[in-house]
């Protein structure tokens, strides 16, 4: 079953992520059979057994499904484990293996069955279109413990489907935590028994979120909920107004609410108490996740039963307030023997030490909640929502120092991909002005990290796009060494991953991509100048000009946005990539050509014809996309005139051609932007 060949490079081996150790062999092992048969050395208990079984079963559909292989005599996969059964995932899981691949067959040792599973993940990265396997040891296990998503079905309903098919994809990339937000302003998506009007009328049922957690552990991975408190509780209050100090109408636009649940009620405390027992019976993992972001101060600071609060408790001022609040939550997450997770405002007023605090608002929210001895899931960087490029995603560390992270955030104001809201990124440096520097940190408290997907421009249709270009990064981020940082190694495998990994989760983003596009009735033709288009980045669809404007201004509320929750996700714009591929690849091309390659300049120029071809046909194109022809034509030319051997353009020629056309901009000036405007 051998195939002796040349000894292979580690970077040929389209692993994600990459794992910490790799030693290449010589030669591979040619494979006779997709099957495969768990073997183990010493039997393990019978549920480590029946999840390494149906994982092995796994591998054997994943190969099949990209290989002519029969499906034959079953190839061994000798395993070695510890005997302790394997029980539900949870946060200190010892998830390391070592992998060796070599002519007598394939062994796996781990130290527990996530290990074993992760392994097996990356044996089926391994396997190439033919059926090889090279040889190869290897010895991994992830940086950080906590490697998060947070999907939001509150705004935009996610089918528990969708769901399914999600946490199939997080296992692909070794991603151990599935973060349900599930209430926000908009929505309730949680049935509670003693309170049933709660429940939005898109609601999961329990039996749906039970099935999510079994489907999740088989995986590896935690389902950590979160019902978010005292503000984003709109959706609390149109059920049970007596919960708020005011009346409030169902909302349906999107942006920080002034609702807030009443301090000062102990109906509202019994019904936080029914909510967390129903979490609790759903849900087995010991974090539990109650919100305490974006709390706005007005309804309580003019209420005379919350200044009674006040003066009866000591409490100083509304942030005080909010403090004794999550304190009282706190102790009841504690009783039903559950610890907490929170946004990182409740910093404000002294959480418990045992708390984990998430921070989102910046690298100094992260050193604050550390310099004060709290565990935290840096989530910061990792906002999907944001429509940043993998790249960017990529370049931030969790456990980076301060000063490293804050050049890096103010670096993205001096990208050419982020001129048109830069104004937006510098407004975020006001998350700055309660920063603790740390001389030393224990690295113990940084778990992790945690992409988030707000949904309030994601639904069910989109949600394979706005995840997956991007996501695998963020893993690999999570997962591999510190040292593990070039982006151009990290695309070359981010592009293996999706092309080959991710259709065995049955996500199949270029063709689903393409799909979308002939259903909204756009012509082939109109391919090249799509395939060169992403959309607007940081909030700046979200916002809006408008809005982004008054945001700046300190002005934004209650300005209008241009999206509420009754906008419909079904134009161009929605089913457009938030990186585009193509655009990449023809940046890769321009610098070939350049060297003297005639294919890739051959190549060039057939797309550049492709382009010069578009203006003939703009009375049929899609009217948003008009005014991007010519740019795209415009672009074509000085591509061409830079490959005749002299610069071409000017930085201010390039930044017009950059200028968003409504939510739509051209993707390639700034990758070509140094290229094109050199000797």
């Amino acid at each position: 079953m051998s195939d002796r060949g040349s000894q292979p490079e580690t970077e040929a081996l389209n692993l994600m992520p990459w794992p910490r150790a790799v030693d290449p062999g010589i030669g591979a092992l040619q494979l006779e059979s997709a099957g495969f048969t768990a073997v183990f050395d010493q039997e393990p208990a019978e549920d480590a057994r029946e999840a390494v079984v149906r994982a092995v079963a796994g591998l054997g559909r994943a190969v099949a499904g990209r290989t002519s292989l029969p499906d034959a005599d079953p190839v061994p996969v000798r395993f070695r484990l510890p005997a302790a059964p394997a029980g539900l995932p949870g946060l200190e899981e010892d998830e390391s293996y070592w992998l060796a691949v070599d002519d007598a067959g394939i062994y796996l040792e781990a130290a527990s069955v996530w290990g074993a599973m992760h392994g097996i993940t990356t044996l089926t990265q391994l396997v190439d279109d033919r059926g090889r396997i090279p040889h190869v040891a290897i010895d991994d296990g992830p940086r950080y413990r906590w490697r998060g998503l947070l999907l939001d079905p509150a705004r935009h309903f996610l089918p528990a489907d969708d769901i399914r098919r999600t946490l199939d994809g997080m296992a692909c990339c070794k991603l151990n935590v599935l973060h349900l937000h599930l209430t926000d302003d908009q929505g309730f998506r949680l049935p509670v028994a003693a309170f049933p009007k709660l429940a939005s009328a898109e609601a999961y049922t329990h039996d749906e979120l039970s099935g999510i957690v079994d489907h999740a552990a088989a995986r590896g991975i935690r389902v950590v909920p979160e019902v978010d408190m005292p503000g984003h509780v709109t959706s609390w209050l149109t059920a049970y107004p007596e919960l708020g100090v005011r009346q409030i109408e169902p909302t349906e636009r999107f942006g920080v609410h002034g609702a807030c649940l009443d301090p000062t009620s102990e109906s509202v405390f019994e019904v936080i108490g029914a909510v967390l027992d129903t979490l609790v019976n759903i849900f087995p993992d010991p974090c539990l996740h109650v919100g305490g972001d974006e709390v706005s101060p007005g309804w309580w600071s003019e209420d005379p039963n919350v200044r009674e609060l006040m003066a009866r408790e000591g409490l100083a001022d509304v942030r005080a307030v909010q403090g004794y609040f999550n304190r009282r939550v706190g102790r009841m997450v504690a009783e039903r023997g559950r610890r907490v997770v929170a946004w990182d405002e409740v910093m404000d007023a002294g959480p418990e030490p045992d708390w984990i605090i998430q921070a989102w608002r910046g690298v100094t929210q992260r050193d604050r909640a550390a310099a004060s001895g709290h565990p935290v899931v840096f989530s910061a960087p990792y906002y999907l929502d944001l429509h940043y490029p993998a790249d960017v995603h990529y370049g931030f560390d969790p456990g980076a120092p301060q000063q490293q992270l804050l050049a890096r955030e103010d670096a993205l104001m001096d990208d050419p991909r982020f001129a048109h809201v830069a104004g937006g990124i510098r407004w975020t440096r006001q998350w700055r002005q309660d920063a603790v520097i740390l001389e030393t940190r224990d690295e113990a408290l940084i778990l992790g990290g945690e992409a988030c997907l707000w949904s309030e421009l994601v639904n069910a249709e989109v949600l394979d796009l706005r995840l997956w270009s991007r996501l695998p990064a963020v893993a690999e981020r999570l997962w591999s060494a510190a040292g593990t940082t070039d982006p151009d190694d990290m695309y070359r495998r981010l592009d293996a991953f999706v092309d080959r990994v991710l259709p065995g989760a049955d996500i199949r983003l270029a063709a689903d991509t393409r799909d979308r596009w002939r259903a909204l009735g756009i012509d082939p033709v109109w391919d090249p100048l799509l395939e060169m288009l992403e959309p607007v980045k940081w909030y700046g669809r979200l916002l809006g000009a408008e809005a982004l404007a008054a945001r700046l201004a300190g002005t934004e509320m209650p300005q209008a946005r241009p999206y509420d929750l009754t906008s419909p996700l079904n134009r161009l714009i929605d089913h457009l990539p938030v990186e585009s591929r193509r655009a990449r690849a023809l940046t890769g091309l321009c610098a070939r050509a350049d060297a003297g390659d005639a294919g890739t300049r051959a190549e060039l120029e057939t797309d550049i014809r492709r382009w010069q071809a578009l203006p003939d046909l703009a009375g049929e194109a899609p009217p948003d996309l008009v005014p991007l022809i010519g740019r795209l034509v415009q672009l074509g030319e000085l591509i061409l005139e830079r490959l005749s051997g002299r610069p071409v353009g000017s930085d201010g020629e390039l930044d017009e051609l950059q200028v968003p056309e409504g939510e739509f901009m051209l993707a390639l000036p700034p990758g070509l932007r140094t290229w094109l405007t050199s000797a």
